[in-house]
């Protein structure tokens, strides 16, 4: 259960691992298959964008962009809240997957 609205698309990868992207800034990964949330990373800004994945050189990448901007500092409510807690700034960030997650 997330306390604001969930913005962010989902992968799912062959390894079965399902990524997502919370509204307080967090890349979440869970067993597709459970629903358990195996890993997480705080990227300092609310993502509301789809994670991507890549193969280069026999390893896989995730990418997710995050930051808020444009008029979403100026609502109201739980939201306006929230984008005092997080930074506006955008970034990328990308993570490599331990051979033995994306291969299983």
């Amino acid at each position: 259960k997330e306390t604001f609205p969930l913005w962010a698309g989902t992968l799912t990868t062959g390894g079965g691992l399902l990524f997502t992207g919370t509204s307080d800034g967090y890349v979440k990964a869970f067993d597709k298959r459970s629903g358990k949330e195996l890993w997480k990373f705080q990227t300092g800004s609310g993502i509301v964008s789809s994670p991507i994945t890549w193969e280069m050189d026999g390893e896989q990448y995730i990418a997710i962009q995050s930051g808020y901007g444009g008029a979403v500092p100026l609502w109201g409510g739980d939201m306006a809240e929230l984008t005092k807690q997080v930074t506006q700034g955008g970034s990328v960030w990308v993570f490599k997957l331990p051979k033995q997650v994306a291969s299983r």
